[in-house]
């Protein structure tokens, strides 16, 4: 978007100039014509009251075009300022975007199984809630920003996993209770590392809804979910329509603990959750969008690596159906929540983003309220 720079003629204070001073002079011209008019003869004093009537005439027609002019001139000063000040305002969303984005890839990046699970996210979650703004129920709700805001957000979901030692996240066997509760703690990492970006980028709808998407996506409709056990409608849309987009590319895509299920076992599985773990209208759209997903799901397949992964399938693999994709951590000895946020802190600050305020580690990761 390129900034409209006003012309030099529209500047209000040249405008100013040029009215005061054709105001002046034409006063100027009414007062030394006016004693020759009071004091001519008969025959002239018409001549000189036309002219002096022209002077004035001519004086109202300058005043008015003035306005016109000033009126006009501020105008387009308010529009350039308009557009600079949205152009600042996009640079910003960009620059979070980007961030955000390059946060996402780099919790992704280590794992050859997710190579393209962002994508497929934005486009399954893209799908389900177009589809839910023509129903009636959701329709006032799912506006066009929404959608926006919504397909970008749902691509930062599991930024917390860089949290997660990667012997949990890699276990190609059944996780302990242990391990269960490490990668349960994700969401609540997740959080915090997005309250960091947001004291450096300032807050955005963007970054809003990418934080109740991480927070609460694995919360469940029947009140068991993690990690605060929210239930129902208590669970923000968006983090419901994105849990239903997780679990349908967790279970169609190849993963370390288990090999991909066919389309129509995974909606099948989708199905049985109404109710349960799924927001049972969301599940309703949902089926009557399957194909598309599965259009979608097939177009963004890494066939090479899925291929792999089955060919060197371990035989223990079983009863892990219900873990999640899992991104991998900066660094396999990071295991507490300050060091990685250390990491962020020196990831943002490459690109010269410099915080608002200091850090201090703090005693509970998220407050509730």
């Amino acid at each position: 978007m390129s900034v409209l720079k006003p012309s030099p003629k529209d500047d209000p204070w040249r405008v100013v100039t040029w009215l005061i001073a054709g105001q002046v002079v034409c006063l100027a011209v009414g007062l030394v014509m006016l004693p020759s008019w009071l004091l001519s003869s008969t025959a002239s004093a018409s001549t000189m009251g036309a002219s002096l009537l022209l002077t004035v005439s001519f004086q109202c027609v300058l005043l008015t075009a003035g306005l016109w002019w000033l009126r006009h001139a501020t105008r387009q000063r308010q529009i350039a300022a308009e557009v600079a000040a949205q152009r600042v305002k996009d640079d910003l969303v960009r620059t979070q975007q980007a961030v955000m984005f390059g946060l996402a890839h780099l919790s992704e990046s280590r794992d050859a199984m997710t190579g393209q699970h962002l994508q497929r996210m934005k486009l399954f979650t893209h799908e389900l809630t177009a589809a839910l703004g023509q129903t009636e129920k959701f329709q006032n709700l799912i506006t066009t920003e929404y959608l926006k805001l919504i397909e970008v957000s749902a691509m930062l979901h599991d930024i917390g996993k860089v949290g997660v030692a990667d012997q949990i996240l890699q276990k190609p066997g059944a996780l302990t209770p242990a391990e269960r509760r490490e990668m349960e703690r994700h969401p609540l990492i997740s959080s915090e590392c997005l309250t960091q970006v947001e004291k450096r980028l300032g807050s955005s709808n963007f970054l809003q809804m990418a934080h109740e998407i991480a927070l609460y996506h694995h919360e469940r409709w029947d009140g068991k979910g993690y990690p605060y056990g929210l239930h129902g409608a208590a669970i923000p849309l968006s983090a419901r329509i994105v849990a239903i987009a997780d679990v349908y590319d967790a279970l169609s895509s190849p993963r370390i603990y288990k090999p991909a299920f066919p389309h129509n076992q995974c909606v099948e599985m989708i199905r049985d959750g109404a109710g349960t773990q799924f927001d049972p209208d969301l599940v309703e759209v949902f089926l009557t969008i399957e194909s598309r997903i599965k259009t979608i799901s097939e177009s963004f397949s890494n066939i090479d690596t899925s291929v792999e992964l089955l060919r060197s399938w371990p035989s223990h693999s079983s009863g892990r159906t219900d873990r999640d994709e899992g991104a991998l951590s900066f660094d396999p000895t990071m295991r507490s929540v300050s060091s990685n946020l250390d990491r962020l802190d020196e990831l943002l600050g490459s690109l010269g983003i410099e915080s608002s305020e200091t850090r201090s580690t703090p005693t509970d990761l998220v407050s509730v309220s």
